[in-house]
Protein backbone atom coordinates (compact mmCIF):
# COMPACT_ATOMS: atom_id res chain seq x y z
CA UNK A 1 0.00 0.00 0.00
CA UNK A 2 0.91 3.59 -0.65
CA UNK A 3 1.71 5.85 2.24
CA UNK A 4 -0.06 8.61 2.27
CA UNK A 5 2.38 11.78 2.82
CA UNK A 6 1.82 14.07 6.07
CA UNK A 7 2.63 17.78 5.49
CA UNK A 8 4.90 19.45 8.08
CA UNK A 9 2.39 21.40 10.98
CA UNK A 10 -0.40 18.66 10.20
CA UNK A 11 -1.76 15.24 11.82
CA UNK A 12 -2.98 12.55 9.50
CA UNK A 13 -6.86 12.22 9.64
CA UNK A 14 -8.11 9.28 11.64
CA UNK A 15 -11.27 7.36 11.53
CA UNK A 16 -12.75 8.74 14.63
CA UNK A 17 -11.86 12.41 13.20
CA UNK A 18 -13.88 12.14 10.71
CA UNK A 19 -16.68 10.98 12.37
CA UNK A 20 -18.46 14.39 13.33
CA UNK A 21 -18.05 15.86 9.66
CA UNK A 22 -19.54 11.82 8.61
CA UNK A 23 -22.63 12.50 10.98
CA UNK A 24 -23.08 16.04 9.67
CA UNK A 25 -23.14 14.98 6.22
CA UNK A 26 -25.75 11.96 6.84
CA UNK A 27 -27.83 14.44 8.96
CA UNK A 28 -27.84 16.91 6.13
CA UNK A 29 -28.98 14.25 3.43
CA UNK A 30 -31.85 12.68 5.80
CA UNK A 31 -34.22 15.80 7.35
CA UNK A 32 -36.27 13.47 9.18
CA UNK A 33 -32.99 12.19 11.27
CA UNK A 34 -32.04 15.79 11.59
CA UNK A 35 -35.50 16.20 13.13
CA UNK A 36 -35.17 13.52 15.31
CA UNK A 37 -31.72 14.22 16.75
CA UNK A 38 -32.93 17.33 17.80
CA UNK A 39 -35.99 16.60 19.35
CA UNK A 40 -33.34 13.48 21.35
CA UNK A 41 -30.98 16.71 22.93
CA UNK A 42 -33.62 18.76 23.68
CA UNK A 43 -35.34 16.24 25.84
CA UNK A 44 -32.25 15.56 26.90
CA UNK A 45 -31.96 19.06 27.82
CA UNK A 46 -34.88 19.16 29.64
CA UNK A 47 -35.68 15.74 31.64
CA UNK A 48 -36.48 16.76 35.29
CA UNK A 49 -37.18 14.14 37.98
CA UNK A 50 -40.69 13.97 38.73
CA UNK A 51 -41.76 16.80 41.41
CA UNK A 52 -42.39 13.66 44.01
CA UNK A 53 -38.69 12.50 44.43
CA UNK A 54 -38.09 15.03 46.81
CA UNK A 55 -41.53 15.30 47.94
CA UNK A 56 -42.63 11.70 49.17
CA UNK A 57 -46.48 13.01 50.00
CA UNK A 58 -46.96 14.38 46.29
CA UNK A 59 -47.36 10.96 44.58
CA UNK A 60 -49.94 9.88 47.00
CA UNK A 61 -51.75 13.39 46.55
CA UNK A 62 -52.05 13.56 42.78
CA UNK A 63 -53.01 9.78 42.16
CA UNK A 64 -55.91 9.49 44.89
CA UNK A 65 -59.28 9.23 44.48
CA UNK A 66 -61.71 8.59 46.90
CA UNK A 67 -65.74 8.43 48.12
CA UNK A 68 -68.03 10.17 50.64
CA UNK A 69 -71.47 9.50 51.50
CA UNK A 70 -73.70 9.62 54.75
CA UNK A 71 -76.71 7.94 56.01
CA UNK A 72 -79.50 8.32 56.05
CA UNK A 73 -80.09 10.48 52.81
CA UNK A 74 -82.15 12.42 53.64
CA UNK A 75 -80.57 13.67 57.05
CA UNK A 76 -83.09 14.07 59.36
CA UNK A 77 -83.01 17.41 61.69
CA UNK A 78 -82.22 17.25 65.13
CA UNK A 79 -80.73 13.57 64.79
CA UNK A 80 -77.12 12.02 64.25
CA UNK A 81 -76.09 11.05 60.89
CA UNK A 82 -73.64 9.17 59.93
CA UNK A 83 -70.81 10.21 57.24
CA UNK A 84 -68.17 7.48 56.14
CA UNK A 85 -65.37 7.97 53.58
CA UNK A 86 -62.37 6.24 51.98
CA UNK A 87 -59.78 6.96 50.11
CA UNK A 88 -56.61 5.28 48.06
CA UNK A 89 -53.42 6.21 45.49
CA UNK A 90 -49.77 5.21 45.12
CA UNK A 91 -47.81 5.31 48.11
CA UNK A 92 -49.82 7.14 50.49
CA UNK A 93 -48.08 7.30 54.15
CA UNK A 94 -47.54 9.57 56.85
CA UNK A 95 -46.87 12.51 54.54
CA UNK A 96 -50.35 12.80 53.51
CA UNK A 97 -54.09 13.39 55.00
CA UNK A 98 -57.50 13.34 54.75
CA UNK A 99 -59.79 16.59 55.48
CA UNK A 100 -63.87 16.88 55.66
CA UNK A 101 -64.99 19.91 55.70
CA UNK A 102 -69.08 19.63 56.76
CA UNK A 103 -71.00 19.31 59.91
CA UNK A 104 -69.39 17.87 62.69
CA UNK A 105 -65.91 18.36 61.27
CA UNK A 106 -63.38 21.04 61.51
CA UNK A 107 -61.16 21.24 58.37
CA UNK A 108 -58.96 23.39 60.32
CA UNK A 109 -58.00 21.41 63.41
CA UNK A 110 -58.41 17.73 62.44
CA UNK A 111 -57.38 15.72 60.00
CA UNK A 112 -57.25 11.69 59.16
CA UNK A 113 -55.26 9.19 57.20
CA UNK A 114 -55.81 8.44 54.16
CA UNK A 115 -57.82 5.33 54.23
CA UNK A 116 -61.12 4.31 55.15
CA UNK A 117 -63.19 6.08 58.34
CA UNK A 118 -66.78 7.05 59.39
CA UNK A 119 -67.78 9.34 62.27
CA UNK A 120 -71.63 10.09 63.49
CA UNK A 121 -72.38 13.43 63.40
CA UNK A 122 -75.41 16.10 64.86
CA UNK A 123 -77.79 17.32 61.89
CA UNK A 124 -78.23 21.13 63.56
CA UNK A 125 -78.89 22.91 60.39
CA UNK A 126 -81.32 23.57 58.15
CA UNK A 127 -81.94 23.36 54.10
CA UNK A 128 -79.59 20.99 53.03
CA UNK A 129 -75.89 19.96 54.71
CA UNK A 130 -72.70 19.31 52.50
CA UNK A 131 -69.84 17.49 53.57
CA UNK A 132 -66.48 17.53 51.18
CA UNK A 133 -63.22 14.97 50.92
CA UNK A 134 -59.96 16.46 50.39
CA UNK A 135 -56.46 14.95 49.93
CA UNK A 136 -53.27 16.94 51.60
CA UNK A 137 -50.08 16.62 50.94
CA UNK A 138 -47.88 17.54 54.49
CA UNK A 139 -44.67 17.69 52.77
CA UNK A 140 -45.41 20.11 50.10
CA UNK A 141 -44.36 23.44 51.10
CA UNK A 142 -46.66 24.49 49.26
CA UNK A 143 -49.37 22.80 51.01
CA UNK A 144 -50.36 20.93 48.10
CA UNK A 145 -54.13 19.55 48.15
CA UNK A 146 -57.21 18.44 46.21
CA UNK A 147 -60.16 17.69 46.00
CA UNK A 148 -61.54 14.10 45.81
CA UNK A 149 -65.46 13.90 46.63
CA UNK A 150 -68.31 15.31 48.37
CA UNK A 151 -72.31 14.61 49.04
CA UNK A 152 -74.97 16.64 49.90
CA UNK A 153 -78.06 15.86 51.26
CA UNK A 154 -80.88 17.81 52.22
CA UNK A 155 -82.90 17.97 55.81
CA UNK A 156 -86.31 16.89 56.80
CA UNK A 157 -88.14 17.06 59.92
CA UNK A 158 -87.06 20.74 60.68
CA UNK A 159 -89.12 21.88 63.85
CA UNK A 160 -89.40 25.70 64.76
CA UNK A 161 -90.32 26.74 67.88
CA UNK A 162 -94.36 28.46 68.31
CA UNK A 163 -94.95 31.86 68.69
CA UNK A 164 -96.38 31.99 72.21
CA UNK A 165 -96.51 35.49 73.27
CA UNK A 166 -99.87 37.01 74.59
CA UNK A 167 -100.81 33.40 75.86
CA UNK A 168 -100.86 32.43 79.36
CA UNK A 169 -98.39 30.58 80.90
CA UNK A 170 -100.92 27.68 80.56
CA UNK A 171 -101.60 28.40 76.94
CA UNK A 172 -97.77 28.59 76.25
CA UNK A 173 -96.82 25.65 78.12
CA UNK A 174 -99.57 23.50 75.65
CA UNK A 175 -98.16 24.96 72.65
CA UNK A 176 -94.65 24.38 73.15
CA UNK A 177 -95.57 20.70 74.57
CA UNK A 178 -97.49 20.01 71.64
CA UNK A 179 -94.69 21.29 69.24
CA UNK A 180 -91.97 18.91 70.50
CA UNK A 181 -90.27 21.21 72.93
CA UNK A 182 -90.44 21.35 76.58
CA UNK A 183 -91.15 24.44 78.91
CA UNK A 184 -88.39 26.15 80.37
CA UNK A 185 -87.41 28.70 82.48
CA UNK A 186 -90.71 31.11 83.73
CA UNK A 187 -89.90 34.38 85.16
CA UNK A 188 -91.69 37.41 85.33
CA UNK A 189 -91.63 41.40 85.45
CA UNK A 190 -93.18 44.36 85.13
CA UNK A 191 -95.12 45.13 82.53
CA UNK A 192 -98.18 46.48 82.97
CA UNK A 193 -99.68 45.56 79.07
CA UNK A 194 -98.90 41.63 79.73
CA UNK A 195 -99.88 40.93 83.14
CA UNK A 196 -100.35 37.28 83.58
CA UNK A 197 -99.17 36.78 79.98
CA UNK A 198 -95.95 35.77 78.00
CA UNK A 199 -94.18 39.10 76.80
CA UNK A 200 -91.13 37.57 75.10
CA UNK A 201 -89.65 33.78 75.05
CA UNK A 202 -86.56 32.27 73.82
CA UNK A 203 -85.76 30.89 71.56
CA UNK A 204 -87.86 33.57 69.63
CA UNK A 205 -90.88 32.18 67.82
CA UNK A 206 -89.55 30.44 64.12
CA UNK A 207 -86.38 29.66 65.39
CA UNK A 208 -85.19 26.12 64.22
CA UNK A 209 -84.70 23.53 67.46
CA UNK A 210 -84.48 20.08 67.43
CA UNK A 211 -87.12 18.09 69.28
CA UNK A 212 -86.83 18.40 73.27
CA UNK A 213 -85.54 21.50 73.01
CA UNK A 214 -86.58 24.00 76.29
CA UNK A 215 -88.11 27.54 75.45
CA UNK A 216 -88.04 29.93 78.22
CA UNK A 217 -91.28 32.01 78.66
CA UNK A 218 -91.47 35.63 80.37
CA UNK A 219 -94.80 36.70 81.94
CA UNK A 220 -95.83 40.47 82.59
CA UNK A 221 -96.86 41.44 86.09
CA UNK A 222 -98.38 44.58 88.24
CA UNK A 223 -95.68 46.78 89.85
CA UNK A 224 -95.46 46.37 93.32
CA UNK A 225 -97.49 48.59 95.80
CA UNK A 226 -97.87 51.37 96.12
CA UNK A 227 -97.19 51.98 92.68
CA UNK A 228 -99.80 50.63 90.29
CA UNK A 229 -100.71 49.95 86.38
CA UNK A 230 -102.78 53.22 85.03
Amino acid sequence: MRAQRVLPGRRRPTGRASLPRTAAAWLRRSPRAALLTAIAVLATAFAVTPAYADDPGLQCAVSATGQISVTPSPVVYGQNALVQWGADGIACGAEDALVISGPGFDPGTTAFPVGGGARSVFIGSTGSVTWDLTVVDLSSDTGYSRHLASVTASVTGVTVVPDVRGDTRAQAGQAITAAGYVLGTVSTTVDCDSVDRVRSQNPAAGTPRPPGSTVSITLGKKPAPPRICE
